[in-house]
């Protein structure tokens, strides 16, 4: 019998929209520059060697653990995807979730478009209020440190008035952070949100910026003064696995609550598994199945929640969208009505991509706050919804935090960001050398593009990410 540690995991989907939440409230930005909103082409999510599968595992895994396959799990087990479909998915997906949290590297983008809809506002001459989020996050670690972006925009505000509606250009938020095994350090700033790279915008800036999103003032902007500090050198009590075996059913790992409300945080065993897709009595199993690609040994899982499982299934889901959206909208006693998902995960164990359509709503009635001011309160209640993509790589390039630091992070190389620091001495910049920067840097996308299986119906060449 085996058993098997669940890493508990920072909230990459938390970071993203609690961001984008405390940039919407600013509005003193009136001066920056126009948010651009192009349409991202699906090459972002593929620049090289994202979403390919590893061929020499031994050099991925963490000491003591190891990479569990499908086919170990099928075997063990009996099952086949023709007689045990939804047995297959809820074991798949755990076991994704288990060798991600066993891999010494690894690089994630998330992509989100969220939308906050408010009905029958007071205070607005009872209309309706429709708010737009869009958001990339991305977090790579490896042997050379770890590196993280926050990059978002504001992309609609309708209903509040011409006056309002014309700043959604200023708000937006954007934050860095880099740390290694001698200091951690960030830069954040308010600097009017993203440019998003796209078909007629740049478009050949696209894949070289994060998911085709960038600010080029936030180096200029943004001030590191008192950022950097020594890294935590504490145990963490990390409670161990009683699970059998690396397909078993998720732990769940509380990290909190939202203040004020009882919608609770935390994970099921790695930072982007916040909804629990390991039990088969949450399935719609008319609008859930698996399917396989022998020539990629790729299984893709299509999981539809039960309406009556998805608030147990997405607690965690639940709990985030309700945070992170509470400044623009007190969702009361909010209720999941829509969890869709399509995952890709190889035979090996390792995840290759994932999409989520996640929606919850309130009827009662709720306080709504944008821009700084309290607007009111809404009779009909909101809604709220997500739409993720989510990329992965192991790759050992694509995983190494020096090279996202000479692209986006220059300064680093050199001891400008140190030097109004007081609470460490003797930080030595960084040594960049040998890495492309964004002079020269030319990356291209793999040719597993072609292949993508999207959750959405429409065309990704004519879908404004």
């Amino acid at each position: 019998m085996k058993s098997y540690k669940s890493k508990k995991g920072r909230i990459a989907a938390a970071c993203v929209a609690l961001m984008l939440v405390v940039c919407m409230l600013t509005v003193l930005l009136a001066g920056c520059k126009k948010t651009e909103i192009g349409v991202t082409p699906i090459d972002v999510f593929f620049v090289g060697n994202m979403q390919k599968d590893v061929e020499d595992p031994s050099t991925l895994m963490k000491e003591g653990t190891e990479l569990v396959g499908v086919k170990e799990m099928l075997e063990t087990e009996g099952w086949t995807i023709e007689s045990n479909p939804y047995e297959v998915i809820a074991g798949i997906y755990a076991l994704a979730v288990t060798n991600y949290s066993n891999v010494k590297r690894s690089l994630y983008y998330i992509m989100t478009d969220a939308s906050v809809n408010a009905f029958k506002c007071t205070n607005l001459m009872n209309k309706d209020v429709n708010v737009g989020i869009r958001s990339t996050y991305s977090a790579i670690s490896g042997e050379n440190g770890s590196f993280s972006q926050t990059i978002s925009g504001v992309t609609i505000l309708d209903g509040l008035g011409s006056a309002v509606g014309q700043l959604k250009s200023q708000f937006g938020w954007n934050i860095q952070s880099f740390s290694n095994e001698d200091f951690n350090i960030h830069k954040e700033g308010f600097t009017a949100g993203a440019e998003f790279y796209g078909a007629g915008n740049n478009e050949s800036n696209a894949t070289k910026y994060i998911m085709g999103a960038g600010n080029p003032k936030l180096d200029k902007q943004t001030k590191v003064d008192g950022a950097v500090s020594k890294p935590s050198t504490g145990t963490t009590n990390t409670p161990v696995s009683q699970r059998e075996y690396a397909w078993s059913e998720l732990d769940q790992l509380d990290e909190g609550k939202v203040e004020g409300t009882e919608y609770y945080l935390g994970t099921y065993g790695t930072s982007w598994a916040t909804s629990n897709y390991s039990k088969t009595e949450y399935f719609d199993k008319e609008n859930t199945s698996i399917s396989y690609d022998p020539d990629l040994d790729l299984y893709t899982l299509t999981i539809t929640v039960l309406p009556e499982y998805a608030d147990e299934a997405c607690d965690f889901t639940k709990g985030l969208l309700v945070r992170d959206t509470k400044s623009y909208i007190q969702l009361n006693n909010a209720v999941y009505t829509e969890s869709t998902a399509k995952i890709e995960v190889y035979g090996s164990g390792l995840i290759k991509s994932m999409q989520n359509i996640d929606t919850l709503e309130s009827k009662e009635k709720c306080k709504l706050t944008v821009a700084g001011g309290m607007f009111g309160s809404c009779d009909g209640g909101g809604k709220t919804s997500n739409r993720i993509t989510r990329a992965f790589s192991y790759d050992k390039d694509d995983c190494d935090a020096l090279k996202y630091c000479a692209l986006y992070w220059p300064e680093l190389a050199t001891e400008k960001p140190y030097k109004s620091v007081t609470e460490i001495k003797g930080i030595k910049p960084l040594d960049l050398s040998g890495y492309a920067t964004m002079s020269n840097y030319k990356p291209v996308a793999n040719d597993l593009k072609n292949k993508f299986q999207t959750l959405y119906s429409f065309d990704w060449s004519t879908y404004k990410l």
